[in-house]
């Protein structure tokens, strides 16, 4: 088994219970070493600190997995992890049938991401190292929660890409199965696994819900960047008379109009598939003014070098919305950018205001992710997602 020695900050971050070693954090390595090898982990001095997925390839160079010498890496140990994160969900956070069953790192085992839709699991791997063993984590999955009865590997997007890995869809293991209904709040959605990510964005789940409070009915609402019309829907269902939905994906719109019909709320949709920034710009052009506005983008800054960029894009997007919302409309935005953390993103949102000549009150605490998706306090890659409710006023 090769060897791998860290330099004193990554030791440091390991030591605090971090799970990712970057390459930059390497400073050594003994034997050969190929991709989803499992590797030992040692500190400059040679104190074993763990054994973790290695891929020379990838800026994540190790994924630690256990920090005991002689616990096995296998089916075993993933079964006991899973069986811990699902019964975390159950027991302490009262999860049923829909939820994030595994986080990653969070809940030590990283690269692997497991969402429950009722009896489907959709399972994304992002390490070469876990992929070796998706057949022993899908076998898992089922042992631990029985009622479980399709395993669907989505294994698709850009993690993938970086380590090397193919892209793949399709049943794993168990029933031919690929869409199911859940209830989320007031509202109901279809969730097909052949859609992007898992099938669906549980991680909004609380915020989805939290926006039903704020909705009155006769509102009109935006919902840009709506995907299968997750906030759209709920505003719909609690009331709203008017709501426009865009998207550019013609496929999430599709879908978005089944899920408005599957909660007889399609007389009050109109759906745009197409450019954000240019449908906008649009109703800024004609006048329109919304009740409220709620702006859920992809990332738009994947990695450090981005930043400047990112933070340009989300300043634009936020002051059309802002200048898109009546005198004491409402703001929900979001940011799902791991490095854009919610200082940064705070006097983003403070600087588009003073653009559009806005004043903000914030509605509620800072949202973040759904619990289901647990933040590890020393791993600030588990923690990404912010989300203000904001009171819009004038300036006058």
């Amino acid at each position: 088994m090769a060897k791998v020695y860290v330099d004193a900050q990554a030791y440091r971050a390991l030591e605090k219970g971090a799970m990712i070693i970057f390459k930059k954090g390497v400073i050594r390595v003994d034997g050969e070493i190929k991709p989803g090898d499992i590797v030992e982990v040692y500190s400059r001095g040679g104190k074993f600190l763990g054994k973790g997925f290695a891929n020379p390839n990838s800026n994540i160079m190790v994924r630690l997995v256990t920090k005991e010498r002689d616990v096995e890496v296998g089916k075993e140990l993933f079964k006991e992890r899973i069986r811990k994160a699902n019964e975390y969900r159950k027991k302490v956070l009262g999860c049923n049938k829909v939820y994030r069953m595994v986080y990653g790192e969070a809940d030590y085992l990283p690269g692997l991401i497991v969402d429950r839709f009722n009896d489907i699991a959709a399972i994304q791997i992002s390490s070469a190292g876990m992929e070796r063993f998706k057949l022993d984590v899908a076998e898992a999955i089922l042992e631990v929660e029985p009622e479980i009865e399709t395993i669907f590997e989505k294994n698709t997007g850009r993690a993938r890409r970086r380590e090397g890995l193919p892209e793949i869809e399709r049943v794993l293991l168990g029933k031919e199965k690929y869409r199911t209904i859940i209830k989320e709040g007031k509202a109901k959605f279809i969730v097909d696994m052949r859609g992007q990510k898992t099938g669906f964005f549980l991680d909004q789940r609380e915020n989805r819900i939290a926006l039903e409070k704020y909705v009155k009915p006769g509102m009109e609402v935006l919902d840009v960047f709506t995907y299968t019309g997750g906030f759209a829907i709920h505003a719909a269902v609690a009331g709203a008379e008017k709501i426009i939905a865009i998207d550019k994906s013609a496929q999430a719109i599709k879908q978005a109009r089944e899920n408005a019909k599957l909660n007889g709320v399609e007389d009050k949709m109109e759906f745009i598939v197409g450019s954000a920034f240019q449908e906008m710009e649009r109703l800024i052009k004609e006048g329109r003014k919304f009740d409220i506005v709620i702006l859920d983008p992809p990332a738009f800054v994947q990695h450090e070098k981005d930043l400047k960029n990112g933070l340009r894009a989300y300043f634009n997007v936020n002051y059309q919305g802002l200048r898109l919302l009546k005198d004491g409309g409402i703001l929900v935005t979001c940011s799902c950018s791991q490095h854009v953390d919610m200082q940064l993103f705070k006097d983003m949102i403070i600087a588009a205001s003073a653009k559009a000549g806005k004043f903000l009150k914030m509605l509620e605490p800072y949202r973040t992710q759904a619990p289901d998706h647990p933040i590890l306090m020393a791993s600030k890659d588990t923690e990404y997602l912010k989300c203000l409710f904001l009171y819009v006023e004038d300036m006058k």
